[in-house]
């Protein structure tokens, strides 16, 4: 027997129309790739796969993937939390990283709920649960300087190429290689120049690697530290400004105590972001 006062109570989550979002938001395919993207009393809500190959951090995604899809969900609740359909830029400034033990397997569909905690015409703070297989995965708050279409366009007037657009990849590409050398205690990652595809999806006409992707080379450089499976436990990090495709890169990490790096990005010689990273036994 059917159950019709089940049948016939309102649906609580309201779907949320991509084509709508992206004409908010500044970033699109390959790198946003939620999916079951949707609304609940003013916390968006998405869904994503770990798209990275697996390595010795364990866990259902790694923590730069993740903060990949979380710094986009805190962004989009951002943008629809405006009262029109005006692009604008939300660049991620300061983030604030916890990891928790997960015992869902590598792949495992990873869940977001972003809410808005402050907003005004120039800056938002957003906090992100991230959970999988029912259970606490990381927590994610993410600081935004917030750019109108007009604006961004005229601060990065100089990076602007005609020829960079959406790129036609079915996920992100692999993260840049490069070479690894130590100075003291010190491991450094140089790229000589940063290739276009890292940039894939995050600014049209704009190729600026995105800071989660930074946090994920960052990481991979104290992985090699680390020497054994972990996983990330804690995470602080600022941006200054963005490492452009065309430009050398350049990855530090120093041991502070063990399990814990002080992280440096930087772009043709220039400090562009910074992080503290604490790994813990997997």
């Amino acid at each position: 027997m059917l159950d019709h006062s089940r049948a016939s109570l309102p649906t609580l989550f309201s779907p949320v129309d991509t084509h709508h979002l992206m004409k908010r938001i500044c970033v699109r395919a390959p790198y946003f790739a939620l999916q079951n993207l949707r609304l609940f009393d003013g916390t968006f809500m998405a869904e994503a796969t770990a798209e990275s190959r697996a390595t010795a951090e364990q866990g259902p995604m790694q923590a730069g993937e993740i903060s990949r899809h979380a710094a986009i969900c805190g962004l989009c609740a951002v943008a629809l939390a405006f009262d029109d359909d005006d692009r604008r830029y939300y660049l991620a400034q300061d983030a604030s990283y916890t990891g928790f033990a997960n015992a869902a397997p590598y792949g495992s569909e990873v869940s977001f709920s972003a809410t808005v905690l402050d907003r005004n015409k120039r800056q938002a703070v957003a906090e992100i649960v991230i959970t999988a297989g029912g259970r606490d995965l990381a927590h994610l708050r993410v600081t935004y300087t917030i750019l109108s279409d007009a604006s961004f366009r005229r601060l990065f007037r100089s990076k602007y190429d005609p020829t960079f657009s959406v790129l036609n990849y079915d996920r992100m590409p692999d993260p840049p290689t490069g070479d690894f050398t130590t100075e003291g205690n010190t491991t450094v990652l140089t790229l000589p120049e940063i290739p276009r595809d890292a940039c894939a999806g995050h600014f049209e006409n704009f190729p600026a690697m995105p800071v989660a992707v930074l946090m994920g080379q960052l990481g991979v450089v104290a992985s090699r530290h680390y020497r054994a499976p972990y996983r990330v436990a804690a995470a602080t990090m600022s941006a200054l400004d963005f490492c452009w495709a065309g430009e050398s890169a350049r990855f530090e990490v120093t041991p502070t105590a063990p399990g814990t790096y002080a992280c440096a990005a930087s772009a043709s010689d220039a400090v562009v972001s910074e992080m503290t990273l604490h790994l813990t036994p997997a």
